[in-house]
């Protein structure tokens, strides 16, 4: 095996993962959703756990229930390190599965991590002895070729997202200081009544056309964020992030 197959796999399974939630979250909403943090048709989640499942698993484990078991707690561990990585370089919670039974601080939940568990045994046993019959056919020059575009391309949209995600950041950031402001001057009659408080921010002096502006930048690239993950909160400007969604949806409802 060669290091261009390792990255062709990573892209596959990437694939294959964003095919997966797409459809699920597709068939859930009854519309569209591409997704995924990435713009373009890959989870990466997904293919990193297809490569440490070959790299810790294949070949050294044959038992279906020890192989789930293995699976389960590096799902897991995978899970949970990029919930972390994630809130951390973003300041966003990207999924919350504090809905689920026996969750922790919602980035890992005894459901999800079986899931992926079942996931794994089925890739050793079935899809990837598959999908390497398939890969083996390629020419090595067609096979290199294949890799660097494609590897190109999600270097491009990697950049491109999280350019974006920080520069939303710096957006929300100004929106929560217009809020925070308009939310002081009337601290004293906000508390129950803040959320009916908020609605009003739109016709005050801290709407300023600069604020504006920023609610209605790269709108189509933030309702596709929205939509994929449609629990995301800001772990530092929440208020901004629930009044951009709240003008997306009323301006897509129009």
């Amino acid at each position: 095996m060669h290091l261009t197959d390792w990255i062709l796999w990573f892209f596959i399974y990437s694939f294959i993962g964003w095919a997966w939630e797409t459809a699920l979250f597709t068939v859930q909403e009854r519309r569209f959703v591409n997704r995924g943090f990435l713009n373009g048709p890959f989870c990466p989640i997904y293919g990193f756990g297809a490569l440490l499942f070959l790299s810790l698993l294949a070949g050294r484990f044959e038992g279906i229930l020890v192989i789930f078991l293995l699976a389960v707690v590096l799902a897991t561990a995978l899970e949970y390190l990029t919930a972390v990585i994630l809130e951390t370089l973003f300041q966003a919670k990207w999924w919350d599965y504090s809905m689920f039974p026996l969750n922790y601080k919602g980035r890992i939940s005894v459901i999800s991590s079986s899931v992926f568990g079942v996931m794994a045994v089925l890739h050793l046993k079935f899809i990837h002895p598959f999908v390497r019959s398939l890969t083996d056919q390629f020419p090595d020059s067609y096979k290199s070729l294949l890799v660097l575009l494609i590897l190109l391309y999600g270097l491009i949209d990697l950049s491109l997202t999280v350019r974006h995600v920080f520069i939303l950041n710096g957006r929300l950031s100004e929106i929560q200081l217009a809020l925070n402001g308009f939310l002081g001057k009337y601290a004293r009659r906000a508390g129950e009544f803040k959320n009916s408080l908020l609605d009003s921010f739109e016709e005050s002096e801290f709407y300023s056309d600069r604020i504006r502006t920023l609610f209605s930048l790269d709108r189509i690239q933030n309702m596709r964020i929205f939509r994929a993950f449609p629990k995301l909160r800001s772990l530092r400007y929440d208020e901004a992030l629930c009044k951009l969604r709240e003008k997306l949806n009323r301006k897509r409802e129009k």
